[in-house]
């Protein structure tokens, strides 16, 4: 379950950083596009960050693609949907059952660490 996961960030960190060097940009002038530190970019290419995810719109903006064209030769993660009434074409990225249980299990991590704080704080002595 985690290998698949990993082996798709992998696919996918290295898709960025092929098209950041075919473009010719540094990884600091991707993170001053991005407006995030050159680490915190650094760290989406390294895949030490999944964060890619919350950088995608800009990210695809940067690259001049579209998610369709981006997700074309990564594991098959993207369905296209189109609307021919309005002409527009969305495409989604499809969460897979195991990525979902991942996420279940980082939110209760998250959820966990909030109580643990909440409670530390009331216990705190009043200085």
């Amino acid at each position: 379950m985690q290998k698949k996961y990993s082996e798709m960030n992998r696919q996918i960190k290295t898709k960025i950083k092929k098209l950041r060097t075919e473009k010719g940009l540094s990884q600091t002038e991707m993170a001053d596009r991005l407006n995030i530190t050159r680490t915190a970019y650094h760290n989406i290419e390294s895949g030490e960050s999944y964060s890619w995810a919350r950088y995608l719109s800009e990210i695809l903006d940067i690259f001049g693609t579209s998610p369709k064209d981006f997700f074309s030769d990564i594991h098959g993660n993207v369905i296209n949907q189109s609307n021919f009434t309005t002409g527009a074409i969305g495409y989604v990225e499809t969460l897979h059952q195991e990525n979902r249980e991942i996420y279940e299990k980082l939110l209760a991590a998250k959820d966990e660490q909030i109580a643990l704080l909440k409670d530390l704080l009331e216990k705190k002595p009043a200085i």
